[in-house]
């Protein structure tokens, strides 16, 4: 990734796919990453730990990712800045319990909104800054890169709403890679599993106290363990560099299995 400025939003949580993404980011020699999040408690402090320990500059900015103005503020900041855009990672998400029958209107808006909305603007506005061209960037491209779901997979993963936001993201990446032909843009999701992170927390605060859901959860996946964050990034970092050159308009799955076999788990179901 040298030589390559990068986007990552939703990186404020201190066990999230956004942090652990900036850092992969950093470690392949990125000449600059943009963190953004809603919240923005952690962010200095992951820009200031980029910078130490990898000597690759990081840039904190508050943003609402489902903000029209705020994307294109952070954008046009790394447009300013460094005069090219190569990387989008379109990570902020929202999850949790959301039983369909007492759900409202305005509750489902802001799901799709915040998951789904959010990819869409990013590939809107990214695409067009991906598209100049300097004397350091001759060439037109980049990578767009979207957190979607096994929920958005199959109907087992995950509360009604959320399913249809992350579905949605799989669709948007879809149909905007053939939308991006010739531009040398491409466009993809990923669909994590189950991974350990804060927003997942949820779900291993009710099983620690008992083994034998935790067992039963563990069995959801092939290799009946939980992903870790890094493990995600991994998959992040490949399809954002070089190694993912020939790869646009897929959703890819980092989720121990899960999809493999389609398995039910009341985990992630409506109550």
């Amino acid at each position: 990734m040298d030589g390559l400025v990068c986007i990552v939003t939703g990186a404020n949580s201190m066990t999230g796919i956004g942090r652990a993404s900036a850092y992969a980011f950093a470690k392949q020699n990125a000449k600059a990453v943009y963190v953004t999040d809603l919240h923005d408690n952690n962010l200095a402090s992951l820009a200031k730990d980029i910078k130490e320990t990898t000597g690759v500059d990081c840039i904190p900015m508050a943003a609402d990712a489902s903000s029209d103005d705020d994307i294109n503020a952070v954008i046009d900041a790394a447009l300013a800045a460094y005069g090219r855009l190569d990387v989008f990672f379109a990570n902020a998400g929202v999850a949790g319990i959301h039983p369909y029958l007492t759900q409202t209107k305005e509750a489902f808006l802001t799901m799709m909104s915040t998951n789904a909305w959010s990819v869409f603007a990013a590939v809107k506005y990214a695409s067009l800054a991906m598209e100049k061209t300097s004397e350091e960037k001759p060439v037109s491209g980049g990578s767009i890169i979207a957190t979607s779901s096994v929920g958005g997979v199959r109907s087992g993963g995950g509360p009604m709403s959320y399913s249809a936001s992350k579905a949605a993201v799989i669709n948007i990446c879809q149909t905007a890679a053939w939308r991006l032909h010739g531009k040398n843009i491409r466009v993809n999701a990923i669909c994590p599993g189950l991974i350990k992170t804060e927003m997942t927390d949820i779900v291993f605060d009710i099983i620690k106290d008992h083994k034998d859901m935790e067992t039963a959860l563990m069995k959801t996946t092939a290799l009946e363990r939980y992903g870790k964050p890094e493990e995600v990034a991994a998959l992040v970092t490949f399809l954002a560099g070089p190694g993912g050159s020939y790869i646009t308009g897929q959703d890819i799955k980092v989720d121990g299995g899960i999809c493999a076999a389609v398995p039910y788990s009341p985990f992630f179901g409506e109550t």
